[in-house]
C-alpha cells in the first residue's frame, strides 16, 4: 500500500505537472478520450503522449506496457471498479479523479479537482502522490466568493487556470471548501443519480452499475444515435437541467467519436 503525502495545489491539471516532475515520467499513455486541457499540461512539461483506446465500458482497450506511466480517468465517477483493477495491474497508475473526488487514492498519484464537485469552488485540487518534489510552490492569489458562478465569469476563471503555472491552492478557496457541506453534497449527488438512473436506466445503453462506494459527477446517459442525444439535450436544458457533452474537439479520425457524440452527462 502506497504511503500518500496529500499537496493541496490549485488545479488539477497542475497536480498532473507536479506528479510528471515528480517522478520524471518522460512518457505517458493517455487515454484518446480525454479533456484536451489535460494533454496540453503533458506537453508544458514536454513528455512524450503515447494514446490508448478505452472500450464501451470505459475500460483501456489497447496493449499498454505493464510498467509505463498510465493515467485513467475515472469517468463520470462510476469506473471505481475498473480504477481498483488497473491498480492492480499496473505498478505506475496514475489516476485522475477530477470527477470523482470522494475516491479513496490509488496507484502511484492520483488527484481530484474541487471547482468540479463543489460549485461556488472556482479552483483548488488535492493531490495524493507517494513522491513528492523538494521544492516550495508560491500560493495562488485568487479570492474566494461565496456564490455559485456565472458563465462569464466560468469563461474568465478558466483562461485564468490556463494561464497559472503549479500554484499552492489559494488561502480563501481553502477556507472557502472547509466550509463546505461535504456529506450534504455527497447526498445530493447520489440522490439526483439515482433519480436520473430510474428514469432512463432502461433506455441507456451504458450499463451502469451503481453501488455504494461511488458519487457519481453526473449521470452519463448513451443514446443510439447522435441524434436521439442532441434531442434529450434540448428536452432537458428546456427544463432548466444542465448536460454536459464530453469532448467536442475529439479528433476526427478517432474511430470512437459516433459512439462518444451518442453520450451525453446529465448534471447532479
Amino acid at each position: 500500500m502506497n504511503n500518500y503525502k496529500l499537496i493541496k495545489l490549485n488545479s488539477a491539471r497542475n497536480c498532473l505537472r507536479y506528479v510528471i516532475r515528480a517522478f520524471n515520467i518522460k512518457e505517458i499513455y493517455l487515454p484518446y478520450y480525454l479533456c484536451p486541457i489535460v494533454r496540453s499540461s503533458v506537453f508544458k512539461e514536454k513528455c512524450k503522449i503515447v494514446y490508448y483506446h478505452i472500450d464501451k465500458t470505459f475500460k483501456p482497450a489497447s496493449k499498454i506496457p505493464l510498467d509505463a506511466y498510465i493515467l485513467y480517468p475515472d469517468y463520470f465517477g462510476i469506473c471505481s471498479d475498473i480504477v481498483n483493477d488497473l491498480s492492480q495491474k499496473y505498478k505506475n497508475l496514475i489516476v485522475d479523479n477530477a470527477h470523482s473526488f470522494y475516491s479513496e487514492p490509488k496507484g502511484i498519484a492520483c488527484f481530484n479537482s474541487l471547482r468540479k464537485f463543489f460549485p461556488s469552488l472556482a479552483d483548488g485540487a488535492f493531490l495524493y502522490t507517494s513522491k513528492t518534489l523538494d521544492m516550495e510552490f508560491p500560493s495562488d492569489e485568487y479570492i474566494y466568493k461565496p456564490h455559485i458562478l456565472s458563465y462569464e465569469e466560468l469563461c474568465k476563471n478558466e483562461n485564468r487556470l490556463d494561464d497559472q503555472e503549479i500554484k499552492r491552492i489559494s488561502t480563501s478557496t481553502y477556507d472557502g471548501f472547509l466550509s463546505v457541506d461535504t456529506k450534504e453534497e455527497k447526498k445530493k449527488r447520489r440522490e439526483n443519480f439515482k433519480t436520473f438512473h430510474n428514469k432512463y436506466g432502461n433506455s441507456n445503453c451504458l450499463k451502469i452499475k451503481f453501488n455504494n462506494n461511488i458519487v457519481p459527477f453526473g449521470y452519463p446517459y448513451l443514446l443510439k444515435s447522435p441524434k436521439e442525444a442532441d434531442d434529450i439535450v434540448k428536452e432537458l436544458n428546456s427544463k432548466g437541467i444542465n448536460v454536459y457533452r464530453y469532448w467536442n474537439n475529439m479528433p476526427d479520425n478517432y474511430e470512437e467519436k459516433i459512439f462518444y457524440n451518442s453520450l451525453v452527462v446529465i448534471m447532479t
